[in-house]
């Protein structure tokens, strides 16, 4: 009786030892392959940091040199924070972004975008069935400059695309200037339709931050522009030695003599033709058609003579030859 006791006794001690050597099987199995789940891992998290790396120092290289770029043209302006935040959050900078004119061009339709929305703005206002006939007018008058404001945008994108080539610097120049200072007017004239007080108040509000936003932007496109041309300007001055005092500037030809800026090329082989027969004399001592310039009207006969006719102005030994273009 007791040996079968012992035999039981063994057999549930056996029973028990080859349980606990599985479960410690189990476990080493589990914590073999956890480790190697985790070494996998690591090694595809490093690999996929690797190049992650590689990427972004591409496009901080990428980046760093629009950045530059952008950063040196708003520095310009009388907002820079403004022009340097719209530009930055414009998606693929990095690929729209190489010179100062590629700026200019970006910030202009970045505000183009803007004058848009202040469409719409408008547009949403007048559906208010609140509003007095004199801010229905006010809002009207709106539309009609956000449409001149559109028009010049447009335009100085067309002439930018095409600077310097197409016009003289001189003229590029003044285009667009005169056309982003137009634009920004016009921001102004929206805004004085309506007064600070009263039911005015509240629709000015609504237009405010919009028109304000707009015509920074104006401003800063203006001063981008004015620093570009100025700067090309200056260069072309130096490169074919432009002469002048004051505003007007003169061109230098091969024999030394100086001429306006605005006189064309055929002209001035006009001005240099010695077989030239004048149409009218102006000369002091008599030997003119005329002593004086005064009260001296030319008929549409001598207009329509020919395209353009010169006047000799004889003093003593000293004559010059003026030329008046027919319109």
């Amino acid at each position: 009786m007791m040996n079968k006791i012992k035999q039981s006794l063994a057999g549930i001690s056996n029973s028990g030892n080859n349980k606990k050597k599985l479960f410690i099987s189990l476990f080493t199995t589990l914590l073999i392959v956890a480790s190697i789940v985790a070494i996998v891992a690591s090694t595809t998290k490093n690999s996929n940091k690797t190049k992650n790396n590689n990427i972004a120092t591409s496009s901080l290289s990428l980046s760093h040199h629009s950045h530059i770029i952008i950063r040196n043209a708003c520095t310009t302006t009388l907002y820079p924070e403004l022009c340097f935040s719209a530009l930055a959050s414009e998606p693929n900078i990095t690929h729209k972004v190489t010179n100062h004119k590629d700026v200019i061009s970006l910030s202009l339709n970045i505000t183009t975008r803007a004058v848009e929305h202040n469409y719409f703005t408008v547009e949403k206002l007048l559906l208010r069935k609140t509003l007095t006939k004199r801010e229905k007018c006010a809002l009207h008058d709106c539309l009609e400059t956000i449409d001149e404001t559109l028009d010049e945008l447009k335009e100085a994108e067309e002439d930018l695309v095409l600077y310097p080539t197409k016009k003289s610097l001189y003229q590029h120049a003044n285009d667009l200037k005169t056309l982003i200072s137009s634009a920004i007017t016009n921001q102004v004239t929206c805004l004085d339709g309506f007064s600070h007080d009263g039911a005015d108040k509240l629709v000015r509000k609504v237009l405010q931050a919009g028109q304000i936003h707009v015509e920074h932007m104006c401003s800063n496109a203006l001063a981008m522009i004015k620093n570009m041309t100025d700067t090309d300007i200056a260069e072309f001055e130096q490169t074919n030695t432009v002469l002048g005092s004051g505003n007007r500037k003169l061109l230098e030809d091969e024999s030394g003599v100086q001429w306006p800026e605005w006189i064309s090329a055929g002209d001035r082989r006009l001005l240099q033709g010695a077989a030239v027969k004048a149409d009218v004399v102006v000369a002091a001592d008599g030997s003119g058609n005329f002593k004086t310039r005064g009260g001296r009207n030319v008929s549409s006969q001598e207009l329509n003579h020919e395209p353009s006719f010169e006047i000799p102005l004889t003093s003593e030994s000293l004559t010059t030859e003026l030329y008046f273009r027919r319109l």
